[in-house]
Formats: C-alpha cells, sequence, structure tokens
C-alpha cells in the first residue's frame, strides 16, 4: 500500500459542461471514465486519500459533467472525472448532450495522456465499456482497464477474473493494460499509481 499518496493534495479546480469552458490544453492530464456504478469516484478518492475528494452517490450518474481535479505541486497536472455512463437515471436530452460533450473532449484534448477505464469485476466489457478502448486504441491513446470492486472475490476468483479479461482483449484484438483494483482493501493502488505518474511524468 502506499504510504503518502502523490495525489495526496489534489484539488477540486471546477465543473465543466461545455469542452470551452476546460483549462487550457497543456500540461498532461488523465481522464477517468467507466459506467455510472463503476465506483469511479471511490476510485479517486482511495488515489488521493482523501474520502471526501470526489463526492459518491447511491444514484448513478450524479457526475454530468467533466470535473476537473488539479494535482497541487505540479503545474498543469490533472484528473478529468468524466460522466458516467450507462445506468443514469436520465433524460434522453441529457444523455445526447453528455455524448456530444465527450466526443468534442476525446477529439480535442492534445493533453490527454491516459485514460483510466473502471469496470465492474463482477461484470465488464458492456458495450459502452467496449466503445470506450475501441476510441482509444483508434487514437493510440494509451488505456489502464480497471476490474474494480475486486474485494467482492475471492483471491483465486480474482485471478480468474483477471486473466479472462486479459484473453478476451486479445481474443477481439483489442489494446489496454488490465488490472484489479479495490478502493476498499486497496488492491492494485500501487499499479495504477504508477501508470498515472508514468502518464504524467511527474
Amino acid at each position: 500500500m502506499v504510504n503518502v499518496s502523490p495525489f495526496a493534495e489534489i484539488e477540486f479546480s471546477k465543473s465543466v459542461f461545455e469542452i470551452e469552458h476546460l483549462p487550457p490544453d497543456s500540461g498532461h492530464e488523465v481522464a477517468f471514465c467507466g459506467r455510472s456504478n463503476s465506483g469511479k469516484s471511490s476510485m479517486l478518492n482511495a488515489l488521493s486519500q482523501n474520502p471526501k475528494i470526489a463526492k459518491t452517490s447511491k444514484t448513478p450518474g450524479r457526475t454530468q459533467s467533466i470535473n476537473v481535479f488539479d494535482i497541487k505541486g505540479f503545474k498543469n497536472k490533472r484528473f478529468m472525472d468524466l460522466p458516467g455512463y450507462g445506468f443514469a437515471k436520465v433524460s434522453k436530452k441529457t444523455q445526447k448532450d453528455w455524448g456530444i460533450l465527450m466526443h468534442q473532449y476525446f477529439s480535442s484534448r492534445h493533453s490527454l495522456r491516459g485514460i483510466i477505464s473502471i469496470m465492474d469485476i463482477r461484470n465488464p466489457f458492456k458495450e459502452t465499456d467496449l466503445q470506450m478502448i475501441e476510441w482509444a486504441n483508434h487514437e493510440n491513446i494509451p488505456i489502464q482497464i480497471i476490474l474494480n470492486k475486486s474485494d467482492k472475490f475471492s483471491n483465486n476468483k480474482k485471478i480468474n477474473g483477471l486473466n479472462s479479461a486479459i484473453n478476451y482483449l486479445d481474443k477481439n484484438k483489442l489494446l489496454g493494460r488490465v488490472q484489479t483494483f479495490s478502493s476498499k482493501n486497496k488492491d492494485g493502488i500501487n499499479e495504477l499509481t504508477e501508470t498515472i505518474t508514468g502518464w504524467l511524468e511527474m
């Protein structure tokens, strides 16, 4: 387990509903994405060692904007918390607006250095997850696929789930590194931290 996280002093900057309100496209940023119940907020809290940095909710789809977090002490290093997709109980218009915002973001941000794609280890590789992986592959953006909530599985079952995911990517000719993660027992937090700091050149 990481004793002091390099992200321990990240701070919320702003929420963005329109692409022109994003920070200047300079420096390095990592995008966090996943279905609305994937545990994205809990992951951000675990990485920052701050249970309040990202708000969690029992209601899927709470994150309806791009939430920007600056990493203090490192100029132009950012986390981008993207809107959850999938189970959100919102109107079709809102879903369409999210889709437009996401398309604009991924097609325009030169500072994007990597994508953290978060899935529930019990039910990975939904259609929207695969779309994200395919897009990252097409754009040559590194992607780390997170099999989250690994504490729900025994160690053997967790290993089997990891191997199954790796085989799935290979079979479908998809690129991406896969790891398990749990915000509860900190499984995989060192590996994830190393990946992100490498992308951000910290």
